[in-house]
């Protein structure tokens, strides 16, 4: 529900939240869409989200200009939400509307402001991100990720139209990120974020299905196809965890670039051969995080699965955690070197980057499509315990 949204949000993006809702105020629309939030992201309050938009010339004044052509009149560019759950973020979504308080302006303040349904599925999304990231709140950058998610949205179509790459843009985040939570000793590690962020979300639909059971048995209208825990915490497994590993895998990547970056400042610059070996080294410490996250989840917190991955399976999810930590390191790679030509204005060897840079996003791309089918493929025959 919203509430969970709310309950994590940041001061700076319940700042966001506010400017969007401003936003929708002056165009006279009744309810906040991606597009007036897109703008409140370019603004001082988003942070990262806002330098990551603003590295890729997408400022303030680009996207007003922008949004002029796309929202004229008093029309707004989505559609109301609709009260119907968002089953692409797997959590149930309600009507939460959002009370102006615009200074001077009596009328404002006793009208409620609903929001456009991708406008709900993107904070979702978002606090969907945090837990990803193993973060107790929900930052601007976290919302940024979610509207990306939502291709069809008018603050991505804006974003493509200014000329930024949605992908690119994904990375540019989470590089961002990384330098900016480097220092936090409190960060957890992927096994935390994945056990405590799946426990969660089980939680949560675990609740939401007990409520639903105590308002069945109020209304003296019996439900019979109500699913059991065992179910709940099956289908989580099967529809996070891939999300889970994907994002982890891609920002420890960034955290461990950030370190090495720190490492060669302070001794004057590392060996190839060390730095290597730090980075493989690093490889297999996070398979074997991801197979203990796996054993500690079927063994000790649920128990509930007739039985256990082999070893068979765990090389093979293994694999595929390692293929995608050296694509990663590779597309990190090639990004320093995509700036350091744009900086040079080298126009041929631009090109052959931006080549290779595609080329790495295709990869990336079918390697989270192998891992997610992977994972699914695990646990989809095994059956829960009764």
């Amino acid at each position: 529900m919203l509430d969970s949204v709310f309950e994590r949000s940041s001061d700076s993006l319940l700042q966001v939240l506010q400017l969007a809702l401003d936003e929708c105020i002056a165009l006279e629309h009744t309810y906040i869409c991606t597009d007036h939030i897109l703008t409140a992201l370019v603004s001082e309050y988003a942070g990262v989200a806002c330098e990551a938009l603003t590295s890729m010339k997408i400022d303030e004044e680009n996207v007003r200009k922008e949004l002029a052509e796309k929202v004229k009149g008093n029309t707004e560019s989505e559609l109301p939400f609709s009260g119907r759950p968002d089953l692409s973020s797997g959590l149930p979504s309600v009507t939460l509307p959002v009370v102006a308080q615009s200074a001077g302006n009596a009328a404002d303040t006793r009208k409620a402001y609903g929001m456009s349904d991708l406008t709900v599925q993107a904070l979702h999304r978002a606090y969907e991100y945090a837990l990803f990231f193993g973060l107790s709140y929900i930052n601007p950058e976290h919302l940024l990720l979610g509207i990306m998610d939502l291709r069809e949205c008018t603050a991505v179509r804006t974003i493509v139209d200014l000329g930024g790459n949605v992908d690119f843009l994904r990375r540019q985040i989470m590089l961002m990120m990384a330098k900016s939570l480097s220092s936090e000793s409190d960060l957890p590690g992927l096994k935390g974020a994945v056990i405590s962020g799946l426990k969660e979300i089980i939680d949560k639909h675990y609740r939401a299905v007990s409520t639903l059971q105590a308002l069945s048995m109020r209304s003296r209208h019996a439900l019979t196809s109500l699913p059991p825990r065992s179910d709940i915490v099956h289908m989580v497994c099967i529809g996070y965890f891939p999300d889970f590993l994907l994002n982890q895998i891609a920002f420890r990547r960034y955290l461990l670039e950030e370190t090495l970056a720190q490492l060669n400042l302070r001794v004057g610059g590392l060996e190839k051969e060390l730095s290597s070996t730090i980075i493989s080294a690093a490889a297999q410490s996070l398979r074997a995080e991801v197979r203990s996250s796996l054993e500690f989840m079927l063994s000790s917190e649920y128990r509930l699965f007739s039985n256990m991955l082999d070893d068979a399976e765990h090389d093979l999810i293994g694999s595929v955690i390692e293929d995608l930590w050296w694509a990663q390191g590779e597309e990190i790679a090639l990004n320093e070197l995509f700036s350091e030509a744009l900086d040079d204005h080298r126009r041929k060897h631009l090109l052959d980057l931006q080549k290779r840079r595609l080329e790495i996003t295709t990869r990336l791309a079918n390697l989270k499509e192998r891992l997610d089918e992977t994972i699914r493929h695990c646990f989809v025959k095994r059956s829960t315990a009764v």
